[in-house]
């Protein structure tokens, strides 16, 4: 059901999210803005552990796209937002499959 009618004002299909493409990406956000925190407050260690742990979810929220996500375990990759650029990789592929 889309909102907008069939008019000259169209609503790309990039920009239309459903719940699931929503929360992903919210857990994408908290993943790379918690790693942000932990890095600056508290050991390298639970950095790790938090990686870890990101990319388990990635694998399981994304499937075979979450390999994008083992970028996070190189040296000095945690300046990127990998998290997010790995929901942002999926979502195309989800968008240009339909």
């Amino acid at each position: 059901m889309r909102p907008w009618k069939k008019s000259s004002q169209s609503v790309p299909k990039y920009f239309l999210f459903a719940e699931d493409e929503l929360l992903f990406l919210i857990v994408c956000i908290a993943l790379d803005v918690s790693e942000y925190i932990f890095a600056i407050l508290l050991l390298p260690t639970v950095g790790d552990f938090l990686d870890i742990a990101g990319i388990l979810a990635c694998f399981v929220m994304f499937r075979w796209t979450g390999v994008v996500s083992l970028i996070e375990l190189i040296p000095g990759a945690d300046i990127f937002p990998i998290f997010i650029i790995t929901w942002g990789i999926w979502y195309y592929l989800r968008k240009s499959r339909k």
